[in-house]
């Protein structure tokens, strides 16, 4: 008929196909989400808009809106009370609010915001329903170039946080979380706070911290979140402040508001806050950490240093390829690579006609413990390193010494007919090197909590990711920043957690 809605006009009995609808148990439908109404003006980033049409069940009864509503927030009139008055920004600084369709006499429901996450005040939760909300920026993030949040205010509506009831975390409570387009999931604003059941993202909380990855994963689960993994941070925290820490690099103790040494207000283009520089974030993911230590293996992995009071072919060097040790020597019989060591456990020895150029010479102390027989002045990094063998469970320890000239004697390689490593061993006879003793052994660790134990590479042979970096990282705090030498069981001030929840 003309001027009617199609699909909106009355039914038999006068009410509309719509509210008929709207009738059907827990029904809740909209032309478009709830949004933001805008940026660029102040007013606009503390208005809501409503979808242009709405229909809700509301107690047993249908409820159409007809036309979009704007719900500015300083307004009295869009609140269900003002005993406390959230029409000034400061009131509504870090806090979530809600909105409710209301029952009224008519078809259109009466929208209403709301501190109270039951019912709205004069209502109750047969009178009404919650069907949104959102949650406000706990402080104002002053102007950054290029960030989605450049001029917004304490009190403002995050735009990322608003939610409806098809578009919120599939179980977990929507409160104190954005949505991330970019990997789809919802993400806690704040470092997380309380343990178990009482686990939330809520503004000025105490941050937890003190407690191992395993812990914070059954904070999580108890709220039916999860930790971040590795990408879905990097794309969160995307906006953060980069390369810096929280002012003070000191602990944060409290969630939310802070800034980094620059000034600049520590907060991700979605509204999350301290993702990089206040805390370590324990991240779901897994890695693995090699720490020769030294324990036996039951077999040991020998090769042979041969005495000779004039070693055949020339000295062996140390150089770098990029950060990886390695072998070399300017082989006198064949301009070829060589390889020395047990069957399936050789070490690689590189022919380099310049080795004495930029190698480190390497010596040979048959005095001394193994696996710390091969000897070389590091002037680079003034450390041991390790040299790969065709096991990479197993390798060859050249130890590091100031005074390792006077300490050994040179170690050669004689690539003609013997094919053998040489040296003019002090004690007059062979020695050998022995790979097991710097291979790791296997064995059970017990882990906190009495729910069982991790069997393990070595000492800290799990390894699970840190992410953000923390108070006094300085430069290497950011987004991309990760640690990547903390075992689950973990447990210090510095290491925090936060979560994430799939969407509906």
């Amino acid at each position: 008929m003309a001027g009617e809605k199609s699909g909106w006009h009355k039914a038999d009995g006068g009410q509309s196909f719509a509210a008929l609808v709207a009738a059907l148990p827990a029904h809740y439908e909209r032309s478009e989400k709830w949004s933001l109404k805008g940026s660029a003006v102040a007013a606009d980033r503390y208005s809501a808009l409503s979808p242009n049409r709405l229909t809700v069940n509301i107690a047993e009864r249908g409820f159409v809106l007809e036309s979009q509503q704007t719900l500015d927030l300083s307004l009295a009139a869009n609140w269900d009370s003002i005993a406390v008055d959230y029409t000034v920004a400061a009131t509504r600084a870090g806090k979530d609010f809600y909105i409710y369709a209301c029952q009224q006499t008519g078809a259109a429901p009466k929208i209403l915001i709301s501190a109270n996450s039951t019912a709205p005040a004069g209502y109750t939760a047969s009178t009404s329903r919650k069907i949104a909300g959102f949650h406000c920026l706990c402080l104002s993030v002053g102007t950054i170039a290029g960030h989605t949040l450049t001029g917004f205010l304490t009190g403002d509506i995050l735009p990322a946080s608003i939610w409806d009831l098809k578009h919120k975390p599939r179980e977990a409570t929507p409160a104190g979380m954005v949505y991330v387009d970019e990997i789809g999931k919802w993400v806690d604003i704040y470092l997380a706070s309380g343990t178990g059941a009482a686990t939330a993202s809520v503004f000025n909380a105490t941050i937890s911290d003190t407690r191992d990855w395993m812990s914070f994963v059954d904070d999580g689960a108890a709220v039916k979140k999860r930790l971040l993994r590795d990408y879905e941070f990097q794309r969160m925290a995307a906006g953060s402040n980069e390369e810096t820490n929280i002012f003070g690099s000191a602990d944060p103790v409290t969630t939310g508001g802070h800034v980094d040494t620059a000034s600049r207000r520590m907060i991700s283009n979605f509204g999350v806050e301290d993702a990089c520089g206040a805390m370590h974030q324990w991240l779901d993911e897994q890695g693995f950490r090699c720490d020769p230590d030294g324990s036996v293996q039951a077999a040991a992995l020998t090769f042979t240093v041969t005495r000779a009071a004039v070693p055949g072919g020339n000295p062996i060097y140390m150089k770098w390829d990029g950060a990886v040790p390695y072998l070399c020597c300017n082989m006198a019989a064949a301009t070829a690579d060589k390889f020395v060591g047990p069957a399936n456990y050789k070490v690689n020895i590189k022919h380099d006609a310049a080795a004495a150029t930029g190698g480190l010479p390497v010596y040979f102390d048959d005095d001394a413990t193994q696996p710390a027989r091969l000897l070389v002045n590091n002037t680079a990094f003034a450390k041991d390193v390790f040299i790969l063998t065709n096991n990479p469970a197993y390798m060859l320890q050249v130890k590091h010494s100031a005074t390792a000239n006077s300490l050994g004697v040179a170690l050669y390689y004689d690539d003609g007919a013997d094919n053998r490593l040489e040296a003019n061993n002090a004690s007059g006879v062979d020695q050998s090197l022995d790979l097991a003793l710097n291979s790791q052994g296997f064995a059970y660790y017990d882990l906190p909590g009495a729910k069982g134990s991790i069997y393990r590479q070595g000492t800290n042979g799990d390894v699970k990711l840190l992410a953000g970096l923390y108070w006094a990282s300085g430069t290497n705090c950011g987004s991309r920043g990760r640690t990547a030498n903390s075992y689950r069981w973990a447990a210090t001030t510095d290491i925090g957690g936060r979560f994430a929840a799939e969407p509906v």
